[in-house]
This record gives structure tokens, sequence and C-alpha cells, in this order.
């Protein structure tokens, strides 16, 4: 009887041992597997050079305060540009902002647009007298380790009503436009140029 007590007690120490080994090797065997997908797609490979396909394009209309202080229609419209970046300098801070223009000078430009208007079919580069775009003043990345990102920017551009001095291809009512965008990073990396679809600001 002592004997069969001891073969039974000894049986069932084994099948435990071998539930606990079959059970590591399953947990080892998914661990690995985990390990494998990770390495296998790994971080995505974007270059340095920023990258930039379109987006969205819309209009908001809404009042803004004039020149002479006194409210006034407005169009803003709101082009959002997709992202991609390798080591993820988009976007700066006051300290970045105030290297670049000692570098460059003062009217450093980040994110560039050009406004074309539509002429008797086709449409017209303008030469505005003040620059469209300007710059995104935030970092796009946390912390300075470099590192891929991507991402959507949006940035406006606004149109006042019964205010089109500087761009005389403007009439102030329905005109059709469109724009080119470019950006660059704080290397001055310059991203490939995207062109919006048209639009019609000035409706009302």
């Amino acid at each position: 009887m002592q004997n069969n007590k001891a073969t039974s007690k000894k049986d069932k120490t084994l099948y435990r041992q071998n539930v606990f080994f079959n059970t590591m090797k399953k947990i080892l065997y998914i661990f690995g597997f985990l390990t494998l997908m990770v390495s296998c797609t790994g971080l995505p490979d974007f270059s340095n050079t920023p990258s930039i396909s379109y987006n969205n394009v819309r209009i908001l209309t809404g009042t803004s305060t004039g020149q002479l202080g006194n409210p006034t229609k407005r169009d803003s419209v709101i082009i959002s540009i997709d992202y991609q970046d390798g080591d993820g300098d988009l976007g700066f801070n006051d300290a970045d902002f105030a290297a670049l223009q000692k570098q460059y000078g003062l009217d450093v430009r980040t994110f560039l647009i050009e406004l074309y208007v539509k002429k008797k079919g086709a449409f017209v580069l303008t030469n505005p007298s003040v620059k469209y775009g300007g710059n995104i003043r935030f970092r796009l990345k946390e912390g300075t380790k470099p590192g891929p990102i991507e991402g959507v920017i949006d940035y406006s551009v606004n149109f006042e009503y019964n205010l089109t001095e500087g761009i005389p291809e403007l009439t102030g009512k329905r005109d059709t436009v469109r724009f080119d965008v470019t950006i660059k990073d704080r290397a001055m990396n310059t991203s490939n140029t995207i062109q919006t679809p048209e639009v019609v600001i000035y409706k009302e």
C-alpha cells in the first residue's frame, strides 16, 4: 500500500512538472513570436527630408477686426497636409526660431504657401506684398532624441472681405484660387510641393 501511495505521489509530481514545462514552452513560443513580429515591423524608415501629401482643404467664413478696428467678414482657408519625417525635426520652440533667424534672416518661413488665382480659365501665380505662410511654432516631436514622426498639419490662410490690396489678381468677389504648399524642417531640408484643389473665396 505504501508503495502504491509513493508511486501515485510521484506520478502526480511528474504530471505537474510536465504541465509546468508545457505551459512555459507555450509562453516562450508566444513571446518569441511577438518579438519576431516587432523586429520585422520595427520603426518606419522615413527620409530625414520631410515628405508631405494633400489631405484636405475647407473654408470657414467668420468675422475679424479690420485695419480700422471695425468688424469685417473673413474667409479662412484651412489647408490640411499629411507629413512624414525621419528624424522628427519639424516645428520649433522660441530658442529654435531665434537660432534660425540668426542664421537665415528675420523672415524665416518653414510653412511656405504660394497663391494662384484663376484668370480666364488659367491659374496665375500671385506675388503678394506680404507673403503667405509662416512657421509651425511648436515641435511636432517630444524630446530631443531623433526619430520618425508622421501626422497632419492644419494651416489657415485668411482673406478679409474688401481688402485685396497687394494682390491685383483678386477681385474680392467669388475668386477661384488654389495653393502650392512646401514645408521645411529645422535643418532647412525642403519637402516636396503639394497642390490643393481649387476653392472659391469671397462668396458672400
